[in-house]
């Protein structure tokens, strides 16, 4: 039984699966930081986020695009182009980003310094 063009059904599962995986990093690494008063870790954890919401928006984008073109919709091509946005959601977060990172962290910061001033009175 095939569902989504060409995608059987556990393949499916499989992409949501990962993204759920990634979603649950993310939180793991939020509570480290939160937990150890772990700035970089902050950081780290603010980054890998920006990474999944502008992998979510290339997603969309290409999704956006009309059908045909010089090569055919396949399986094959959506797992490239998963992958490729992926990696290049990755190196945007790596570098400067689109400021979403810098925003996070600035306000989660400030909670964390705020738990940090409650925790040593």
């Amino acid at each position: 039984m095939k569902i989504d063009g060409n995608l059987p059904v556990n393949q499916i599962d499989a992409k949501s699966k990962k993204d759920e995986v990634k979603t649950e990093e993310f939180k793991n690494l939020l509570e480290q930081a939160q937990k150890n008063q772990d700035e970089k870790k902050l950081m780290d954890a603010c980054r890998q986020f920006e990474s999944v919401f502008v992998n979510m928006l290339l997603k969309n984008m290409r999704n956006a695009i009309p059908e045909g073109g010089f090569i055919e919709r396949s399986y094959p091509r959506e797992i490239f182009e998963g992958m490729f946005d992926e990696k290049i959601a990755d190196e945007i977060a790596k570098g400067q980003g689109i400021g979403l990172a810098k925003q996070m962290y600035g306000q989660l910061s400030k909670t964390m310094k705020i738990k940090k001033i409650e925790n040593e009175e």
